[in-house]
């Protein structure tokens, strides 16, 4: 069930604009074109758009095609069509300065609050006529996809500056800029192209200069104050030199302020999101980092063919929180480990606004997480023990408000938990043969019957039903089976034939995990005694491979301890509100979202020796 939009985070109405039509006779050469739609509230609201053409350069709408009300129209003589949109803003070149500063910054601060009033601002991407020209299959559109995989690419150094431009359907009060140009997601790839070293953001009322950091990571420029504007450009200044090229990416471009028409919400099922990574998530041994891991996502709608779903690529993360249907998802980023002790931070994000909020380690990086039963917030900390660092935030009457934990652990930490609106079992890492999710069973007498008359089950499969899942998918049945030390298997049984399965080395399973998402189940198979794993989507038919190198969450490094994937609680290692005034009320300098990643930017060669 979809979630209901707040008000005061987002304009509770979007204009819409006339459909005006035109009679042939009374208009001579009057033409329209049938574009693109915009995102409402409650549904919705389809304007005219499609393909404009401004200073030569080439404009995408965000949406598809729009109609009018009352269908086709028709005047005598014949058909009448809807009067186009005027031409999107030109994106001009400034001459000057702007009466504002930019900064440039891995996000924008720990005072949520103070950000809330923004949304990510509807437009077209461009490229602008006095740019260089873009590859021809890597256009301004693919900026605007909510996929890193793909992106506008263009080269620097020419006579030309790579630039991409975004014209607004109406001005807006502009504040910040949130930036992807990393190549990837193999780390050969990001190391031999350029990152977006400085930028000059041009708008109508002036230019601004900023310094982005480097990394695989999301930029952002800051503005010290609104600018008003309808288009803008941003400009490559200069690059972090890549080692083999001069390609510059531009895989995502989002702009905040207020006063504009907002993007559509994103679409996105936490439920049907994972990580991915190249060759392991993790580096070093006895103190580890990450390595890039990213999450991907299942493309809401898509048709799941031979291969499963179509999915893309979102952000730097190492887990994902949240159920279909809620307003917020939250991202643990684990940044590194000795075992005992975890690195990490949390950031929500809000699908309408599309904004990123860093919230700091809340209770702990690692700790269990609960999800708010309105699916607009989350909490994160240790209950164990006499121990209750559980901190968490969650929107009430459209503001962010903090939930911290009292002074004292309560007696009866479900009883806090409840009172601040937040459910009791947290949400899973991945469930198990001992805690299937629903729809599975653990086997019995006589149940794999099907699985043996279907296939040759490997030599190496374990015969007991007990030390096997199986689940029920539309028609099809699942029967995975991993236990620690043992061999990690799974097959899908569709009519009485093997339609897919994945068999590992043998004993070298660290134990398989899986989680239900609407129809399909997602398995993580693991190899390599934990050092990696693979993961699955399973319904009705279909067993395809979603991620050679993958997983629902990462789990600890493997070299931890064996067989165990919990997170360790440094029980007393510190004060349950420690470190509460940095991650909400300071300028969040030292703790931006991101900014604890400055070693993990891919970490060693890892994708050197890799095809």
């Amino acid at each position: 069930m979809r979630r209901t939009t707040r008000p005061s985070l987002l304009p509770s109405t979007l204009p819409l604009s006339i459909l005006a039509l035109c009679l042939g006779l009374a208009m001579p050469g009057c033409k329209g074109k049938e574009g693109g739609e915009t995102g409402a509230e409650g549904g919705e609201a389809k304007a005219d758009g499609g393909e404009a053409k401004a200073d030569g350069g080439e404009a995408k709408a965000d949406g598809g095609e729009a109609k009018t009300d009352g269908g086709e129209a028709k005047a005598e003589g014949g058909e009448a069509e809807p009067e186009p949109e005027p031409p999107a803003a030109p994106i001009n070149r400034a001459e000057a300065a702007a009466p504002v500063k930019g900064k440039g910054a891995k996000g924008l601060g720990f005072q949520v609050n103070e950000l809330t009033h923004l949304f990510a601002l509807a437009g077209q991407a461009q490229a602008p006529e006095w740019a260089a020209a873009p590859a021809a299959d890597a256009g301004p559109d693919l900026t605007r996809d909510d996929d890193l995989d793909t992106a506008m690419t263009c080269e620097h150094g020419g006579d030309k500056p790579c630039a991409l431009g975004l014209s607004l359907p109406k001005k807006a009060k502009v504040e910040a800029l949130r930036l992807y140009s990393a190549a990837g997601p193999r780390y050969r790839d990001y190391t031999a192209n350029p990152r977006i070293a400085k930028v000059r953001v041009h708008t109508d009322a002036g230019f601004v200069e900023a310094t982005l950091p480097d990394g695989a990571n999301h930029a952002y420029v800051k503005f010290d104050s609104p600018i008003e504007t309808q288009s803008l450009a941003v400009e490559v200044v200069d690059v972090h030199a890549g080692k083999k090229t001069k390609t510059v990416r531009f895989a995502e471009l989002e702009v905040y302020g207020t006063d504009g028409d907002p993007r559509p919400a994103l679409e996105l099922n936490p439920e049907q999101a994972w990580t991915s990574w190249e060759t392991g998530a993790w580096s070093g041994d006895g103190d580890y980092t990450i390595r890039q891991v990213f999450i991907r996502y299942a493309v809401p709608g898509s048709p799941v063919g031979e291969e499963g779903p179509a999915t893309k690529r979102l952000s730097r993360a190492t887990a994902v929180f949240g159920k279909d249907g809620d307003n917020y998802v939250l991202f643990e980023r684990m940044h590194g480990t000795d075992c005992t002790e975890h690195e990490g931070n949390y950031i929500l994000f809000d699908r309408r606004n599309r904004m990123l909020y860093a919230l700091g380690d809340l209770g702990g990086a690692g700790a269990e997480v609960y999800r708010h039963t309105s699916g607009n917030g989350f909490a994160v900390g240790w209950v164990e023990d006499g121990r209750f660092t559980v901190k968490g935030i969650v929107e009430v009457a459209g503001k962010l408000e903090w939930k911290r934990p009292p002074k004292t652990a309560p007696d009866d930490p479900a009883a806090q938990l409840s009172k601040w609106g937040f459910e009791t079992k947290p949400l899973g890492r991945g469930d198990t043969l001992l805690a299937p999710p629903v729809g599975c069973h653990r086997g019995g007498a006589g149940q794999l019957e099907p699985l043996q008359a279907a296939t040759s089950v490997s030599s190496d499969a374990n015969l007991d039903p007990s030390q096997w899942l199986i689940c029920e998918t539309g028609g099809s049945t699942l029967f995975a089976q991993g236990v620690c030390g043992e061999t990690s298997l799974a097959y899908l049984v569709a009519d009485g034939k093997a339609a897919g399965d994945f068999e590992g080395k043998a004993g070298e399973s660290r134990g398989f995990r899986i989680r239900k998402a609407g129809n399909a189940y997602l398995v993580e198979l693991s190899n390599g005694n934990g050092e990696s794993s693979s993961l699955y989507w399973a319904e009705a038919g279909t067993f395809a491979q979603l991620e050679k190198q993958g997983a629902l969450s990462v789990r600890p490094a493997a070299g931890c301890a064996e067989c165990k994937d919990a997170w360790v609680d440094p029980e007393g290692s510190g004060d349950p509100n420690e470190g509460e005034a940095v991650d909400e009320g300071m300028d969040g300098e030292a703790m931006d979202e991101g900014d604890t990643d400055d070693g993990d930017e891919g970490m060693d060669d890892e994708g050197e020796q890799a095809d």
